[in-house]
């Protein structure tokens, strides 16, 4: 019934039907096959999921239906861990039963009963599923291709997704990390075009219901402790507002990303300056960063200009109230993110950071 799902979740802007050849070439595929998933998610009007950040749903799928609950986790740079619970239900439920879940499942204090009878379907969320299993790195993984729409009451929202599902792996837990970021590289080595999705699907559909209260909360950034600490929220900040961004798509939001783009560069121009030793986990001889550092200030700095480019032509059309161009150029900040292969970079400055010894 609990799953923990250990996944890397990113954008897809190209042709899926090359995927299995692409990803052969790369590692050992098999198994293909085609879903058609159907799913509902819920919550009620105090939005008590989402307020913990979980998700409830029910997945029609072609030959079983389930409730599932995703509970909160970790999600940076694209990999996403958490836990998840699925029941098998009948093709005809209508809303998810609480009290099929085990208790340790939702927080403290959390009232079932109230809330179940408060639960109303949010929004729809259907999309055709490509899998295979891929194998590499002593590991076995599950690739999904999504391709369909997030749908809530009054707009939607594209969805064009590739997820890698851990399912097997020699590797120890300390070092899934490492695992993770040697595999992004191998994709960005074979050009498979990848953007970041930092938002959970549940997360995107609920954005677009409460636009006007995107909030991001920037506190953390005054509580970081060291140089090291302070780049960890950063990278973090800058997620969520690029996330959101991509909700939005509004030029308020991309000043933001590009201010926390710059503020970024700078730190990690300082960490280059300070040269912290860096090890591998039980391993005493250093080992040398600087190099992909300068790799990763060069890509973003790339993407910095960019979209600074961009922000300019949108602030010109809302001068202009030309709000209708505002999607057509956010399409230039994704293909500025393609160039960039900025996918790659969350993941790549966690796990160079998390090898400094300050």
């Amino acid at each position: 019934m609990q799953n923990k799902e250990i996944e890397l979740k990113f954008g897809f802007d190209g042709d899926a039907r090359n995927l299995h050849q692409v990803f052969a070439n790369i590692g050992r595929v098999s198994g293909e096959t085609t879903l058609h998933l159907d799913n509902t998610y819920f919550d009620t009007d105090k939005r008590d999921f989402f307020s913990f950040k979980a998700g409830l749903r029910i997945r029609i799928a072609d030959n079983y239906s389930e409730q599932t609950l995703k509970v909160k986790g970790e999600s940076a740079g694209g990999l996403h861990k958490r836990s998840e619970y699925n029941i098998p239900v009948e093709r005809n439920t209508k809303v998810p039963d609480l009290s099929l879940f085990p208790q340790e499942a939702f927080p403290a204090g959390f009232d079932t009963e109230s809330v179940q009878k408060e639960l109303k379907p949010v929004c729809n969320i259907s999309f055709e599923r490509k899998l295979f299993n891929f194998e590499i790195l002593d590991s076995v993984f599950e690739v999904a291709y999504d391709h369909g729409i997030i749908k809530v009451a009054d707009a939607s929202y594209p969805l064009n997704e590739l997820e890698i599902e851990l399912k097997e792996s020699s590797v120890k837990s300390d070092e899934l990390l490492n695992l993770f970021s040697i595999l992004c590289s191998k994709l960005a080595e074979n050009d498979i075009p990848l953007l970041l999705e930092p938002f959970s699907k549940m997360h995107r559909a609920t954005l677009l219901q409460e636009r006007n209260k995107n909030v991001v909360d920037v506190t953390e950034l005054s509580n970081a402790d060291d140089l090291v600490s302070h780049i960890s929220k950063q990278i973090s900040l800058f997620e969520q507002m690029y996330g959101l961004y991509l909700i939005s798509l509004e030029a308020n939001l991309l000043s933001f990303v590009l201010t926390q783009l710059k503020e970024l560069i700078c730190s990690l121009k300082a960490l280059k300056r300070r040269n912290y030793y860096a090890f591998l986990p039980m391993q005493r001889e250093p080992v040398e960063y600087m190099d992909d550092l300068k790799v990763i200030i060069r890509l973003l700095k790339s993407f910095y200009r960019r979209c600074n480019v961009v922000y300019k032509k949108m602030s010109r059309a809302r001068l202009k109230e030309n709000i209708d161009r505002y999607e057509e150029l956010s399409l230039e900040i994704r293909k500025a993110e393609l160039h960039s292969k900025i996918f790659l970079i969350p993941l790549k400055l966690r796990q160079l950071i998390s090898l400094i010894n300050k």
